[in-house]
């Protein structure tokens, strides 16, 4: 829930259902910007569907981009131990979808890593695939590793946010759009047939006509089989840095 529209379309919904349960029965609330870290761990033994279990393995995330709330509801990022995802895989004994707050840091406060997890959650024998990566874990070793697991969902949703180098800057997002082209031709080289998809934000403060050109040409350039876009909305985060 990076949007302030988001969230008030969430908070309003969540007021909506405590009215109709007339307050007799609990309402939770998790995923993003739910504030309270301790409902958000128990909601690591993510939503189940009738096709897929999803697994959430991080939690918080440490990058700081400008447009976002996240890290100030959720701290820093936290990983579970390996065995205990594992374990969940074997439980659900389905295809997975493993996912995070910023999947692309897990294991580092452990002493693990995205790569290494993947290997572990193979030999489950069970369809796997990932929810989203950043730009900087594209590498020929991860790369490499995935192309190695035989039950791997070759589908890659990677964030563009802005093709618009300035644009990226003034997000503190750090790639600049060569980086993510860059990144797109690795995921390629190895995996022709994959599945790229994309999230970006429109209207971001400074955004010119030219700025959004240029992200007008990287989505272009890389044919995404889906690009999820939503406006910028301003998020006051003063309130959250105290």
């Amino acid at each position: 829930m990076v949007t302030a529209h988001a969230e008030k379309k969430s908070r309003n919904t969540v007021t909506r259902c405590r009215g109709g349960l007339g307050g007799e029965r609990p309402v939770i609330v998790c995923g993003c910007c739910s504030p309270d870290r301790t409902l958000n761990k128990l909601d690591c033994h993510a939503v189940q569907s009738r096709k897929r279990a999803f697994i959430k393995v991080q939690d918080g995330c440490n990058n700081f981009c400008s447009y976002c709330i996240i890290p100030y509801l959720r701290g820093r990022s936290t990983s579970r131990p390996i065995v205990d995802v594992i374990a969940e895989v074997h439980a659900g004994n389905k295809p997975v979808v493993i996912t995070g707050i910023d999947l692309s840091s897990y294991g580092l406060d452990i002493g693990t890593d995205l790569m290494t997890l993947c290997i572990e959650v193979d030999k489950c024998g069970v369809p796997f695939e990932l929810s989203s990566i950043e730009v900087g874990i594209v590498t020929d070793a991860f790369l490499l590793a995935l192309r190695a697991c035989k039950n791997f969902v070759q589908k890659f949703h990677l964030p563009l946010q802005s093709g618009s180098d300035t644009v990226l800057k003034s997000m503190n997002r750090k790639y600049k759009s060569a980086d993510y082209l860059r990144a797109v031709e690795l995921i390629r080289q190895y995996f022709p047939n994959a599945v790229l998809s994309t999230d970006v934000i429109v209207g971001f403060v400074g955004e010119t006509p030219a700025d959004l050109a240029q992200t007008y040409a990287v989505i272009d350039a890389v044919k995404f089989a889906k690009v999820h876009t939503f406006p910028y909305s301003d998020r006051h985060l003063d309130r959250f840095r105290k």
